[in-house]
């Protein structure tokens, strides 16, 4: 199992976390996400997989969930 952090702008609610969280979730091989959402910085993201994924699939989750960045 992979443990990894990732940081994201623009997550403001509960909602925003609930979007984030399905569209992390259908990738290949998650099985766990947990979002602490703080709306004034970048949210904490905590994703726990089978292999390591790569940033460029969670920035994809994120954009297909709404207006959410990716902080590298």
């Amino acid at each position: 199992m992979s443990e990894q952090q990732w940081s994201a702008t623009g997550l403001t609610c509960g909602h925003c976390s609930q979007s984030v969280t399905k569209n992390l979730s259908a990738l290949a091989g998650v099985t766990s996400v947990n979002i602490d959402v703080k709306p004034d910085e970048a949210s904490h993201i905590t994703t726990i997989a089978d292999r390591d994924l790569s940033a460029d699939e969670v920035f994809g989750a994120l954009r297909a969930s709404g207006n959410y960045v990716l902080v590298r």
